[in-house]
C-alpha cells in the first residue's frame, strides 16, 4: 500500500510539473512592406533602426566603424561604401544585418524592407 501511495504521489507531482510548463512563442507581427512610392526618410526611419537594434552600442564615435550615431550615420554609411546604388540588395548596410546575414545584430523583416527601399530610392540624406 505504501508503494502504491509513493508511486501515486510521484506520478501526481510529475503531472503537475508538466502542466505548469508554459511556452511563449514570440511571433513577429506582419508589417506590410513600405510603399516604394513613399519617400523613406533617413533621419526619421533609418537612424531609429540603428538605435532600436542596439547598433550604436558598438558602432559609435569611439567604437567600431561605421559610426551609426545620428550625427555621423549617413556619412559613415554612404562615404564608407556600404551602399551599392547600382545593386541595392547587395549593399553591405542591407546584407549584413539581414535575418539570415552574418552579423550578430539582425534587422526584423520590416526593418530590412525599409532599408532596402531607402537604398532603392537613392540613399538620400533626408
Amino acid at each position: 500500500m505504501k508503494k502504491i501511495l509513493t508511486i501515486a504521489i510521484i506520478l501526481a507531482s510529475f503531472i503537475m510539473i508538466l502542466n505548469s510548463c508554459q511556452y511563449k512563442f514570440v511571433v513577429e507581427p506582419v508589417i506590410p512592406p513600405p510603399d516604394p512610392e513613399d519617400t523613406i526618410s533617413f533621419s526619421q526611419e533609418i537612424v531609429p533602426i540603428f538605435d532600436i537594434q542596439g547598433c550604436i552600442s558598438c558602432h559609435s564615435t569611439t567604437g567600431q566603424q561605421p559610426d551609426l550615431t545620428a550625427d555621423n550615420a549617413y556619412s559613415s554609411i554612404v562615404g564608407g561604401g556600404l551602399v551599392a546604388n547600382d545593386d541595392p540588395p547587395s549593399s553591405i548596410i542591407y546584407q549584413k544585418p539581414l535575418p539570415e546575414g552574418d552579423h550578430y545584430a539582425k534587422y526584423t523583416s520590416a526593418q530590412a524592407a525599409i532599408v532596402l527601399v531607402w537604398i532603392e530610392q537613392g540613399a538620400l540624406d533626408n
